[in-house]
C-alpha cells in the first residue's frame, strides 16, 4: 500500500514539476518567444515519458530540449499563428458580407478552418513523436488528420475540455494543466499513428503477395 501511494504521489510531483518548468520556459522567452519551443519541449518530454516509461528526468532534458528546438519550433508556431490571423480577417469579412456571400464559399471556409484547428491541437504531438523537419512534420500531420479525422476531432474535444477545466480551476493552470493534457494527447496520438503506421504496412504487405 506504502510502496502505491509513494508511486502515485511521484507521478503527481512529475507532472506537477514538468508543468511549472513549462510555464517557466515560456516565461523566459517573454512568452511571445517562449510558448512555442515550451510546448514543443513540453510535448517531447511526454512522448519520452511513454517511451522510456516516465525515467526521463525533466529539468535537464527539458532544458537541453528547449534550446536545440527554440528557432525550429517558433518558426512553426508563428508560421501557424500567422495562418490563424488570415482565417480572422476572412471571417471578418465574411461577416461584413453577411448573405452576400455564395454558400458554397462559406462551407470551404469553415472546412479550412477545421482543418486549420485540427493542425493546431495535433502538430506539435506529432512532431514530438515524428521527430522529422518542419516540411515533413506538416506532412504527416495532414496524413494523420485526414486518415484519423475522428481521433483529431477527439483530442479538440479533450483540449477543449481541458481548457474548460483549468478556467473553472485556476489553480490547474499552474500544477497540472499544460503537462497532464499533453500526455493524454501524446498517448492518443501514438497509439492512433501506431495503428495506422500497422493498417499501411498490412496493405503493402497484401499487394506485395498478390
Amino acid at each position: 500500500m506504502t510502496a502505491k501511494v509513494e508511486e502515485m504521489l511521484r507521478v503527481i510531483t512529475r507532472f506537477a514539476g514538468l508543468n511549472l518548468i513549462w510555464i517557466l520556459a515560456t516565461l523566459m522567452g517573454l512568452v511571445v518567444l517562449g510558448l512555442f519551443p515550451a510546448t514543443y519541449v513540453l510535448f517531447a518530454t511526454v512522448q519520452k515519458w511513454l517511451n522510456d516509461g516516465g525515467e526521463t528526468p525533466v529539468v535537464k532534458s527539458f532544458l537541453a530540449s528547449y534550446k536545440q528546438g527554440f528557432w525550429r519550433a517558433n518558426v512553426a508556431g508563428w508560421l501557424l499563428a500567422a495562418v490563424g490571423a488570415v482565417l480572422y480577417t476572412n471571417y471578418q469579412l465574411l461577416a461584413t458580407l453577411g448573405g452576400e456571400m455564395p454558400l458554397l464559399v462559406v462551407i470551404a471556409f469553415l472546412l479550412i478552418v477545421t482543418l486549420y484547428v485540427l493542425t493546431v491541437v495535433t502538430i506539435f504531438p506529432i512532431w514530438s513523436y515524428y521527430e522529422g523537419d518542419l516540411k515533413s512534420t506538416f506532412r504527416v500531420t495532414m496524413q494523420f488528420i485526414l486518415g484519423k479525422l475522428h481521433v483529431a476531432v477527439g483530442l479538440a474535444a479533450v483540449l477543449w475540455g481541458g481548457v474548460y477545466l483549468s478556467l473553472a480551476f485556476p489553480a490547474l493552470i499552474l500544477f497540472f494543466s499544460g503537462s497532464v493534457l499533453a500526455y493524454l494527447l501524446a498517448w492518443f496520438i501514438t497509439r492512433s499513428i501506431d495503428r495506422l503506421y500497422d493498417k499501411q504496412q498490412l496493405k503493402q504487405t497484401g499487394r506485395q503477395l498478390t
